[in-house]
């Protein structure tokens, strides 16, 4: 006997017969008692049961961004920002299209549209995220889709690369604003921000990152921080200058489980904004604080593959944004 139940939008159905536990999952409850039924009878003659449903004549685009935001963006660490992204795109009429009417010339007109509200980056980063999951609906569903539209069409071109560095002087101000002393151990969230920005200075390391180290993932004697997950999904250990282990020794060592940093992400967002416009530095952005600590650590390692050891850049040519070094230094080299 099949057992269907309603998750969210969507229909779950779980079979266990015979010693088999199948299960799928399904817009509509009567799909999932069609497949229930299939799926009961091919047990029975011994035959796979298939648990990949492909998709439908007649569905649209939106319906798979719906279904990889189900089964697919909720295994990733950033699922609720491809939540909120794949909300907003089944918003917009051309993704109401169906599979076999969507090609590059609608997606070339939403692109344009776009392009008079947003900035090209977000264009561009709406556009990976459209062809990540048609490459997926493609590859796992068996989508009626001949080539990717994205690969189709003519991506905006993205605006220069941020060169903003952090001078000693901005990272006084913030710690004034948000009322850190930057020789105690913090004891508000505000304090916390201001701290999480002053590691990040000093590591390298993304927001996201700072704020999951936990003490079992610091190593003081040996001066290392180990990441278990990172934004490419790759484990990293990020060594720490004498700064940044006198950063860490200004605190009380917690148990090993315990979060270092103890505020939250859009916590800490709202307060950083806050206490930027406060010091009166409105174009300054947390993540700045990644390209100065990148710029900073290229004077002292001796070359580029150390630097993105310490980074956790794949890219060189993304790791050459964080690298943005004073020209009067290089003189200086040149002698």
């Amino acid at each position: 006997m099949a057992s269907i139940v309603k998750r969210g939008r969507s229909w779950r159905a779980m079979i266990v017969r015979k010693g088999q536990r199948v299960n799928a999952t399904f817009d509509t409850r009567q799909e999932a008692e069609e497949w229930a039924l299939q799926a009961e009878a091919a047990i029975i003659a011994g035959q796979k049961v298939a648990t990949v449903v492909p998709v439908r004549v007649g569905q649209t685009i939106a319906d798979l961004l719906q279904r990889y935001s189900r089964e697919v963006s909720v295994s990733k660490r950033g699922a609720r920002w491809e939540h909120l992204r794949i909300g907003t795109l089944c918003r917009e009429p051309t993704f109401c299209l169906p599979v076999h009417e969507f090609g590059p010339e609608a997606l070339a007109g939403w692109r344009d549209q776009r392009l008079k509200v947003v900035a090209a980056s977000t264009v561009n980063r709406d556009l990976n995220l459209i062809s990540a999951v048609i490459t997926h609906a493609i590859k796992e569903w068996r989508a009626p889709i001949a080539a990717n539209p994205v690969h189709l069409i003519q991506r905006p071109r993205n605006p220069r690369a941020r060169k903003r560095r952090v001078s000693m002087d901005e990272r006084r101000a913030i710690a004034a604003a948000l009322g850190w002393d930057m020789a105690s151990e913090p004891g508000t969230r505000m304090q916390w921000t201001a701290f999480a920005f002053f590691v990040a200075l000093e590591t390298a390391m993304r927001k996201g990152e700072v704020l999951s180290l936990r003490w079992q993932d610091v190593d003081l004697e040996r001066r290392v921080a180990h990441l278990s997950i990172t934004k490419n999904g790759d484990e990293r250990d990020v060594p720490l200058s004498s700064e940044a282990v006198a950063l860490f020794r200004l605190l009380t060592r917690g148990e090993g489980s315990r979060r270092i940093v103890r505020v939250e992400s859009g916590t800490l967002d709202q307060f950083f904004r806050r206490a930027r416009d406060k010091a009166g530095l409105p174009d300054l952005h947390f993540h700045d604080s990644r390209r100065e600590a990148a710029t900073q650590f290229s004077k002292k390692l001796s070359n580029v593959l150390e630097l993105s050891a310490v980074t956790g850049h794949r890219s060189l040519n993304i790791l050459r944004d964080y690298y943005r070094p004073d020209p009067t230094d290089l003189a200086k080299k040149l002698g």
